[in-house]
């Protein structure tokens, strides 16, 4: 598997952002590869989210940055946030309850 982060201040109306978000999201879930997308808002800043995308490996990810209509639907708010990109490997993962 293959996960993205992204850190975003967003420096304009949150509701324009989520908005967007949940556009762009439901987009690339159409998308091969993708798993799952989930977006968190901090609860301490509350101009800060953080997205976290699962897609089934690294070439499924590359794929969709390279969708057009993805650049398209983001670009609506990208001169009102600030984005910080991480790709990442999973080091450890706890489960539930047996």
């Amino acid at each position: 598997m293959f996960f993205c982060v992204n850190r975003i201040k967003v420096k304009g109306s949150p509701e324009e952002y989520e908005r967007v978000y949940r556009e762009g999201s439901d987009f690339m879930a159409s998308l091969p590869g993708h798993l799952r997308h989930k977006l968190l808002r901090s609860r301490k800043e509350s101009d800060i989210y953080f997205s976290v995308a699962e897609w089934q490996d690294e070439e499924s990810y590359r794929s969709m940055c390279e969708v057009p209509r993805v650049r398209e639907i983001f670009d609506q708010v990208g001169d009102v946030i600030e984005i910080e990109n991480h790709e990442c490997l999973v080091v450890y993962e706890g489960g539930g309850t047996p």
